[in-house]
Formats: structure tokens, sequence, C-alpha cells
């Protein structure tokens, strides 16, 4: 019996609306009206006792209580047909009429009604807002002000016959109720308040872990894509650097090419005895072809784009991208020299160490650009294993790096070729000892005397 009855009161205050806002103050008005039955219910029964026991009782009469009653009942249904606006007019207007009734009837300083008129106010904070409760807070004190002048001018005459009978136990059990449901709603709003104020952080809580999650993401997506283009960038330089090579590795092919073209021909020309001359020429024609078969294997190591990490020799690589380089480096009559063992070994990817090597040179190269009354130009190739580490340095005595542009020369786009070049070899070159070796590279600079560029590469690379 007891389970029925709590379901149904639970189905009678349990709102209906899907608006949070709305269904909130609809959960708070279904509790107001409940209590409100509750108490006038109880309120009934003692004013039945009081006419029972009182023949000539002068308090409320029982048929005003009766009908607020019913209209409480009324109300009930009104808001469970979605009515909620409605019903909490009503509910806060059939307050403010016993209200209104006891201080005409009875005086302004009504204990009764001066409880009621605080309900009232807490009704309306309630139900409409914070606004609307300030101001029929206000019109309630003007009207309370304006009704106590009209009295003591006798203007409006009231009933005070309370004031000189004791207290009876009605009149406490009634202030009670009425100090009990101003209770109960505030205590309700408060809670509705709290349950809403934990979701709305709940909701924070989860919408911040949400955009911390969607920054990392963003974050992480940003860093691949950053990989992805300045991979795209480093083949397409390398590609650009090679087309400005071209010209240098054809030259270099047609002079063995030449070679080879007219040790053919002499042989063609020679006569049957003259076969040591022929074999002659034949043994420069393969030299020379040899020669084109070991510069065109550097061209080919140098554009290949497949990535396969194994041992290999960094001074066989170096000495290819010289090979390469050759032409460029005879015709700004610059020397390399390399000074390493043949017995230090790396794991790799030997294409990326060739690209590292050729934009390093590349750069010393460039280096010598403008640079005038130069008696030597050299470039000096150091790769060592001091056990701890490896050392590659690359030096030149070119032109030097500002102190201004030192600390940019690695960003991508960063020139100062003046359009000699793209600005993406020392970027590229730091990306590809970062990613590939676990290394790191640094300049030192002074100008107008040396540059070094330091690569430095983990032990664990060595082989």
């Amino acid at each position: 019996m007891i389970i029925k009855i709590t379901t149904l009161i639970k189905k009678l205050i349990s709102p209906k609306h899907p608006d949070e806002e709305i269904s909130r103050k609809e959960f708070i008005l279904n509790i107001l009206i409940f209590f409100s039955i509750l108490c006038f219910f109880i309120l009934n029964c003692i004013r039945l006792i009081d006419f029972i026991t009182h023949e000539n009782d002068r308090g409320l009469p029982i048929i005003f209580t009766l009908s607020i009653l019913g209209f409480f009942i009324f109300l009930a249904w009104l808001s469970n047909k979605g009515f909620i606006k409605t019903a909490a007019g009503l509910i806060i207007a059939i307050y403010s009429l016993p209200m209104l009734y006891s201080f005409l009837s009875w005086g302004a300083d009504l204990p009764a009604a001066l409880l009621m008129g605080v309900l009232i106010i807490t009704f309306f904070g309630v139900l409409m807002g914070a606004k609307i409760a300030v101001i029929s807070a206000a019109f309630l004190n003007i009207f309370l002000i304006a009704l106590t002048s009209l009295q003591s001018r006798n203007i409006i005459t009231v009933n005070t016959y309370w004031r000189a009978e004791k207290h009876e136990l009605g009149d406490a059990i009634s202030y009670a109720i009425l100090m009990m449901i101003i209770t109960v709603t505030v205590w309700i709003f408060d809670n509705q308040t709290n349950k809403a104020l934990s979701r709305a952080r709940q909701s924070e809580k989860a919408l911040a872990q949400e955009r911390d999650e969607l920054e990392i993401k963003v974050e992480e997506r940003t860093s691949q894509l950053r990989e992805m283009e300045a991979e795209k960038i480093s083949q397409l330089y390398h590609l650009a650097e090679f087309g400005r090579l071209s010209s240098g590795v054809f030259h270099d092919l047609i002079n063995p090419l030449t070679a080879v073209s007219l040790n053919l021909e002499q042989i063609k020309n020679e006569n049957q005895n003259s076969l040591a001359s022929a074999k002659d020429c034949l043994q420069q024609a393969i030299i020379a072809s040899h020669k084109m078969e070991d510069l065109i294997t550097c061209i080919k190591k140098s554009i290949k784009q497949e990535s396969s990490k194994i041992i290999f020799s960094p001074k066989v690589e170096i000495d290819s991208v010289i090979k390469i380089l050759n032409y460029k480096t005879r015709k700004s009559n610059i020397e390399i020299f390399v000074h390493t063992k043949d017995d230090i070994s790396l794991y790799g990817d030997p294409v990326k160490f060739s690209q590292i090597i050729m934009n390093l040179i590349s750069n010393s190269i460039d280096a010598y650009g403008t640079k005038e009354n130069t008696d030597a130009k050299i470039i000096n190739i150091n790769l060592i294993n001091n056990n701890e580490q490896i050392i590659l340095e690359v030096s030149d005595q070119g032109e030097g790096i500002t102190t201004e542009n030192i600390n940019k020369i690695f960003q991508p786009f960063f020139s100062t070729k003046d359009g000699r070049g793209l600005g993406l070899g020392l970027s590229s070159t730091k990306n590809l000892v970062e990613k590939e070796f676990s290394g790191s590279i640094n300049v030192q600079s002074i100008i107008g005397e040396k540059t070094i560029f330091t690569i430095l590469i983990p032990l664990q690379y060595a082989k």
C-alpha cells in the first residue's frame, strides 16, 4: 500500500517538460502544489475542529479554506496537462487571496498574513525569477505602508479582536504550516539549483576534457602533417638541387664519353698490324666507360627515394657526393678534403646520409660565392668516432654567417643567397639528422673567416 502511494506521488510530482529549465520549475511547482494540498487538508481539519469546539469562531471561514483546497487539486490537474505557467500564476494568486483578505480584515500587522506575504515573495522568486520577486516585494511593501496609514486614520476599519485574545494551538499550527511551506519551497529550489549546477559542472568538465583531447588530436595530426610536409619539401628540394647540378653532371659525363668515342674511332681506323695500339685504345675506352658507370651510379643513388636502412660506409657516400659535385667544385676552384677512417660504419639510410652531405657541401661551396682575394678555397670534412658519439664536421673559410641570421638558417625558406637558393637545404638537413639518425646539428661562424657545421650522431647508429 505504501509503495503504491509513493509511486503515485512520484508520478504526480515528476516533471514532463523536455526543456531542463522549465522542467526544473515544473518539478518545484508540482511539489508545492502537492505540499499545499497536504497542508490545506490539515488546515481544514483544524478549522473544522475550531468550528465544532467554538460556536462563535471568527477565524478564516471554513468554506474559504475548503475552496482553496479544491483549487489546489485543480492546479495539480492543470500542471499535469502541461499548463505550467498558468498553474504557477494561479498558485501565487490563490495564496495571495487569503493574504489580502487577512490584511484587509484584521490589519496590516497580522502575523499569519505577514508570513503569507513572505511566502508569496518566495513563490515569485522560485517560479517567476528573481526580478519578479523584487518587484512583488516592492509592491507588497507599498501596499502594507499604504494600508497601515489608511487603518491608522480609520479610513479602513479592521477587526482587531485577535490582539486581545491569547494565542491558541490552532494559530501556532497555522504559523508552523506557513513557515514549513516557505522552508520546503526554499529547500526544493536550492536542491534543484545545486543539481543544475552539478550537472553544469560535470558538463563543463566533460567539455574541457573533450576540448583537451581534441587539442591533443589536432596537435598530433598537425605534427604528422608537418612531418609529411617536411618530407615532401625535402624531396622537392633534393630534386631542385639535382636540377641545378645537372649541367655539371652532364659536363662530367661528356669527357669520358668523348674519350670512349675517340678511342673506339681510333680502333676502327687502325689496321690489323697495330693490335697493341688498338688494345691500348680499347683499355682507355674501358676506363672511361667505368668512370661514367661510377658517376651514373652516384647519380642514381642521389635521386633514389626508397628508404632502406642498412650498414654503410659514410666515407663511400661522401666520396660519391663529391663526384657528383665535382664540376661545381672545379668551376669554383674549390678543393674538398675528407678526413676519416675507412673502418667507420653507420646504420641507417645511406641515401638520406648522402642528402645531408650534399646539402652541407653545397652550402659551403655557396659560402665562397662572392668572397674575393681568397688564395685557397678549401672545404674540410671530418668524420670521427670518439667512442661516445659520431662527429661529422663540414667547415669552410667563406663569408660566414651574421649573428642576426645564425638563429634563422634552419628555418624553412630562409635564405641569404639572394635568389640563388630556395632556403630549404639546411632545414631539410636538420630534419634528416633528427629524424633519420636521432642526432643534432649546430653551427659556429665567424664573419669573413669560417663556418663549421657539426653533426652529432648517437653511438647506437655506429656499427
